[in-house]
């Protein structure tokens, strides 16, 4: 499992709206099986703050990409959607290389915009509010919340799983969605996650 530091974490208060708006996304997945993957590290999220979409991985960051595509090395992928932003894109581009796949970027996949407050400190994030000059939490599950049922309507592919790259806010959306339950260690940085569909629902586990 690739490190992290708890300032990796998002914070969940408000979480249980984003779950209440997840319940009016049509979700029909075809697929049985997909890997989710946050980005490494930044400097951001070592300082805790509102980030920029051009802000790279910071030496940990990049280790940790390295590692999980170490973790995900025996993985079969044969699809990666990931997030332009840069952070989820150069995550992407690591666990990638080498492998006969190119990363496929979707704009729908990236974190929430929090455009009036960028480079300023998370403190307590509570995902309910929607400050000024920031995308609302309802236009922000709605747009995330398509896109991965877009890429989940998609067949099971004999051949391998789809490799979904993007954020932590995305990934308590996918949370919702498939109504799991994330522990902390899933949810850190560059920590790639199995989500499978069993009898009883779906479950999602440390991949690799």
């Amino acid at each position: 499992m690739a490190s992290g530091t708890p300032t990796q974490v998002a914070p969940t208060l408000g979480y249980d709206a984003i779950q209440d708006l997840a319940r009016a996304v049509p979700f029909r997945p075809r697929l049985s099986r997909l890997i989710f993957l946050r980005h490494g590290e930044t400097e951001g999220n070592r300082k805790g703050i509102y980030q920029f979409p051009e802000t790279p991985l910071n030496q940990t960051g990049e280790a940790q990409a390295a590692e999980a595509a170490s973790i995900l090395a025996l993985a079969s992928i044969v699809r990666v959607a990931a997030s332009p932003m840069m952070r989820a894109w150069r995550t992407a581009a690591v666990v990638t290389d080498g492998r006969d796949v190119t990363p496929e970027p979707d704009a729908a996949l990236q974190e929430r915009m929090y455009m009036g407050l960028f480079g300023t400190p998370v403190g307590t994030l509570d995902w309910r509010l929607d400050p000024p000059a920031c995308e609302s939490l309802s236009t922000f599950v709605h747009r995330t919340g398509h896109a991965l049922s877009r890429w989940m309507g998609q067949e099971d592919d004999p051949e391998g799983d789809l490799l979904i790259v993007s954020h932590g806010g995305v990934l308590l959306v996918l949370a919702a969605l498939t109504g799991v339950d994330l522990h902390t260690e899933l949810r850190r940085n560059a920590t790639p996650i199995l989500f499978s569909r069993t009898t009883g629902g779906w479950e999602a586990t440390a991949a690799g």
